[in-house]
């Protein structure tokens, strides 16, 4: 094999993923947050969290619960870039769930919009790709965006989506879910970070 046809083999990986802008979003964040370490959360104290992903029907619906549950303080909603109104959570999303604790049964989807975005005092995405779409929807509301697998030990930072996978990933993605949501309530939480009156 030619030195050049060596070279192309093992740049072939990088420029497979270099040839969405998602994906490129995606190692843009990752290599960031690698980096950077963990964000600070928006200031002033944040009352308003709204989790976003994809559908809004597996791991944002899973997400707004945890935060919900473990921080009382907060008001914590969620919503889909492409969700379909209404649409139930993913039926082994809400199997999954209920192994953490977590009851589904009762989620609708709910598509984002503008007044969402306003709302929020902190909007948490999945992947880079979610801080992309949320800063080119509503530019206005870029400092607002965290990801959820910021808060994560270890990477990889970005949760993927377990959308039509076995249920073996929904459990696996659900794990980095509680693993990430843990910190982050605990920091939405922490008395250095005190909640304005409404």
């Amino acid at each position: 094999m030619s030195s050049l046809a060596k070279i192309r083999r093992r740049l072939s990986p990088v420029a497979r993923l270099l040839r969405s802008a998602d994906e490129r979003r995606d190692l843009w964040w990752e290599l960031r947050r690698r980096s950077a370490g963990v964000p600070a959360l928006p200031e002033p104290a944040v009352r308003n969290v709204l989790v976003v992903c994809f559908g809004n029907i597996c791991r944002s619906p899973f997400a707004e619960r945890l935060l919900a549950r473990d921080c009382p303080q907060l008001v914590v909603r969620s919503g889909g870039f492409e969700a379909r109104e209404g649409d139930p959570a993913e039926a082994d999303g809400i199997r999954m769930a209920t192994e953490f604790g977590v009851d589904l049964s009762d989620h609708a989807a709910h598509r984002l919009t503008a007044e969402d975005a306003a709302w929020a005092d902190l909007i948490v995405g999945m992947t880079g790709r979610h801080h992309g779409m949320l800063r080119d929807r509503w530019p206005a509301h870029a400092a607002k965006v965290r990801l959820l697998g910021d808060f994560l030990p270890a990477p990889p930072f970005g949760i993927v989506d377990p959308w039509g996978c076995p249920p073996e990933v929904f459990r696996a993605v659900y794990t980095r879910i509680v693993q990430a949501a843990g910190p982050l309530a605990g920091r939405l939480s922490s008395p250095a970070r005190p909640v304005p009156p409404t």
